[in-house]
């Protein structure tokens, strides 16, 4: 009786661990599937996407500059601008930050685009030979100074002098920077670039690519939410006269708020895009130039000082200029010598021979307003 007792306790004993532990292992799993359960179902973070960040250029004032470009030197390069052949196969120009045009020889002009950021271009010319004032301008930014080609007489002497970083596309080291494109037009006018092509070239020569000098803004821009209207008179259109056979025109589109750009009557256009050029600011910069071949051919635009006329957003104003020393950046000033401010922007500058005729036309009065 006894055993039989003791064998019964026993299984009670046996099924209530057997009961305990699948107790255990239902509540394991149990809780594993809960937790399972709710890292699958965890609501999905609620924070924004940052923007990407960008620094503001210094030669536009726009902040849409890859900060790692903050301290690149400028690149500047020299354009052929030549009539009638040239300016059809022209490119790149859109994308540069600044467009200088001055003389070259007699009233044939000559081009030098700046592109702060340069690997960000892409093609880029067709590029013309060097000459002395282009120079100082390219000098003026700190830029590496891009050619192809040098008048010996004037400009190699000028660039020994200012001991300016060049590079002479046509010179063997230098191979794999440039190239040629059939344009239908003659060989002088097929060499082009790419920012890629620069970038890639500076590197591999170990040039210096950081910035030394004139680190700051190229002029005094304004907030770009805070646009001014230059207040010495409005301005549909203003012509300038480089010479009779150049002639740069800009007529403003009030839509878009910035100048359109004609060469003579036509419309100046990007060779690989077919779009006409567009600029936010305009500055026309009266100037001397001077003969420095004896026959009169080779000029040189002066640099020094003078007056002229800044144009945007349908306005114009009279203003002061100066650059002087070729590490000198161009400045401009109000007449009476106090700031002039500045609109964010692109920004083309015609160096134009004093003697020399500007046109500015104001809106047409709109018939309905004029008094009778």
């Amino acid at each position: 009786m006894k055993i039989g007792i003791l064998k019964i306790f026993a299984i009670v004993l046996c099924l209530a661990g057997v009961l305990t532990f699948a107790g255990c292992e239902q509540e394991a799993i149990d809780v594993s599937g809960i937790s399972t359960a709710s890292s699958e179902t965890s609501a999905p973070s609620s924070e924004p996407e940052p923007e990407p960040e960008f620094a503001v250029n210094p030669l536009t004032g726009i902040a849409d500059l890859d900060p790692a470009a903050v301290n690149n030197r400028p690149v500047a390069v020299m354009v052929n601008n030549l009539k009638p052949t040239a300016q059809s196969v022209q490119t790149g120009l859109d994308q540069a930050d600044i467009v200088y045009e001055a003389y070259a020889e007699g009233g044939v002009t000559r081009l030098l685009a700046v592109f702060k950021d340069v690997k960000a271009a892409d093609q880029i010319g067709t590029i013309r030979s060097a000459r002395y004032s282009y120079v100082d301008l390219a000098m003026g930014h700190d830029a590496i100074y891009v050619h192809a080609g040098i008048n010996d007489s004037h400009a190699k002497p000028h660039v020994k002098e200012t001991g300016i970083d060049n590079i002479n596309l046509l010179m063997g080291k230098y191979n794999g920077m440039s190239f040629r494109e059939k344009n239908g037009k003659a060989l002088e006018h097929t060499l082009y670039t790419t920012g890629e092509k620069l970038a890639k070239g500076f590197t591999k020569l170990k040039w210096r690519t950081e910035l030394k000098y004139n680190k700051d803004n190229w002029q005094n821009f304004v907030a770009e939410d805070a646009e001014i209207v230059p207040n010495s008179g409005k301005c549909d259109e203003i012509k300038v006269t480089m010479s009779n056979q150049y002639v740069s025109d800009f007529k403003y589109d009030a839509t878009a708020k910035v100048y359109k750009k004609f060469s003579g009557t036509s419309k100046h256009k990007d060779y690989k895009t077919g779009k006409q050029l567009e600029f936010k600011n305009v500055l026309v910069l009266k100037t001397s130039v001077t003969a420095l071949s004896s026959d009169g051919y080779i000029v040189k635009t002066g640099l020094s000082s003078g007056e002229g006329y800044y144009v945007s957003n349908g306005g114009y104003q009279k203003i002061k200029w100066s650059k002087g020393n070729a590490k000198n950046p161009i400045k401009i000033t109000l007449e009476d010598g106090s700031a002039c401010a500045y609109n964010p922007g692109n920004t083309w500058v015609c160096l134009v021979n004093k003697k020399n005729s500007v046109k500015i036309t104001e809106p047409a009065v709109p018939s309905s307003a004029v008094s009778k």
